[in-house]
């Protein structure tokens, strides 16, 4: 899932760019371990949501090293809300779980930049 203390209050500092990209980059390294771990347990589904979580910091942390941060964080946004389903389906439950993965992950990025923008990809009942 995404690293701890996804969305907290607005009363909380935003990194200076180069430290944020570094975080995300630092957060795709883990998710990439993570999904080494899954594959050498035989868990390709755990293996898939972590490399995707992994996929998207790191393309997190070149919109951050590219854009200024609102921009990165309505990018990421955008991603977040193009990306997600909100219903899980009976069918096709895997390759919709690592999308709904994705898009929470996206999410997280954009509130490591502004806690305050509002919610596009909500957790599922």
């Amino acid at each position: 899932m995404e690293p701890a203390a996804a969305h907290m209050g607005t009363d909380v500092s935003v990194p200076e760019p180069v430290e944020l990209a570094k975080m995300l980059s630092d957060y795709a390294k883990a998710a990439r371990g993570t999904a080494i771990k899954n594959h050498t347990k035989g868990d390709t589904f755990g293996e898939s949501l972590a490399g995707a979580r992994a996929d998207v910091y790191e393309k997190a942390a070149e919109l951050v090293r590219q854009l200024p941060l609102a921009d990165a964080a309505t990018e990421m946004m955008n991603q977040a809300k193009a990306s997600h389903i909100r219903t899980p389906p009976l069918i096709n439950f895997d390759s919709a779980g690592v999308q709904y993965a994705m898009a929470r992950a996206w999410q997280f990025c954009a509130w490591k930049i502004d806690p305050a923008l509002a919610e596009v990809a909500p957790k599922w009942d």
